[in-house]
């Protein structure tokens, strides 16, 4: 099953960032593959909001669409995400995002991710990391365009 772990430096305020992250409607402007990016629901709570979203991933002939569980947590900044249903066998996905000054940040991220056909298993694997830096370039670049310091 892949994994991969990356801290990167976001020359921006926190909250944007995680505006940026939560913001999951804007998905389908920006990132690799995905052709659709609906949130359901958005359940918000004091210390953390939980938003129930669905992802439709594509490429050429291949298209599936997964129902995802992202939890904020609001004190910790910690983004976690799972899978609710479709595709995906096991995803675990964190985001943590920690302050350095007022206009840049620290993010980590880690993904964790296993498709429920086994076929498209072993070409995820494959093409893992490459897919990786391609969607997290792709956040980078709709930062720049659209976070205003």
């Amino acid at each position: 099953m892949p994994t991969r772990t990356i801290k990167k430096i976001f020359n921006y305020p926190t909250k944007k960032v995680i505006d940026l992250i939560l913001n999951i409607n804007d998905y389908k402007n920006f990132l690799p593959w995905c052709n659709e990016s609906i949130i359901h629901s958005t359940e918000e709570k004091k210390n953390y909001d939980i938003i129930i979203a669905d992802l439709e991933i594509g490429y050429k002939i291949f298209s599936d669409t997964y129902s995802s569980k992202v939890i904020y947590d609001k004190k910790k900044n910690i983004i976690e995400v799972s899978c609710l249903a479709g595709p995906v066998e096991t995803l675990s996905n964190i985001w943590k995002i920690k302050k350095i000054n007022n206009n840049k940040c620290e993010v980590n991220f880690f993904i964790e991710i296993e498709l429920k056909n086994k076929m498209l298993n072993q070409l995820l694997n494959k093409f893992f990391d490459l897919g990786f830096e391609k969607i997290l370039n792709s956040f980078e670049s709709y930062a720049k365009k659209t976070i205003v310091k």
